[in-house]
């Protein structure tokens, strides 16, 4: 299955149109971002960045890879803007998300957790943009 995922993904990016997304992380998805395999498995982040775009303000993206790191831990406090090479996918775009300044039991599952620098003035979204990141050996 996840070779069949990985083609799939292959076959988009090689097909659609890439382009570079630069932005803060404005929320994550608290489940991804915890639960890491360690071994053989494929890991997912999913964040929300605020760009500076005129089109869409916020947008979600998708990042997979087969470590325990997607995103380099400074990003996640949304001071410091991440620049990543994205194609988008209509696949996964995303209406009225959750947003969350603390993790419960009760809404762990489906909600993004907001990070420290948004968690003032939360922004209400009413719909995401989906993208997804284009991997790169390091």
């Amino acid at each position: 299955m996840l070779l069949a995922v990985a083609i799939v993904v292959l076959g988009l990016a090689s097909s659609a149109k890439n382009s570079k997304l630069t932005g803060k992380i404005v929320a994550y998805d608290m489940m991804k971002h915890a639960s890491k395999a360690t071994s053989g498995g494929q890991n997912q982040e999913v964040v929300i960045l605020e760009t500076g775009g005129q089109k869409a303000k916020y947008v979600k993206v998708m990042f997979s890879s087969f470590g325990t790191t997607q995103i380099d831990e400074k990003y996640f406090d949304g001071t410091v803007p991440l620049s990543v090479d994205v194609f988008r996918d209509h696949n996964c775009d995303e209406d009225s998300p959750t947003l969350v300044t603390e993790v419960s039991l009760q809404r762990m599952g489906g909600t993004y957790l907001l990070t420290d620098a948004f968690k003032t003035a939360p922004p209400k979204i009413k719909s995401l943009d989906c993208y997804v990141a284009i991997y790169k050996k390091k």
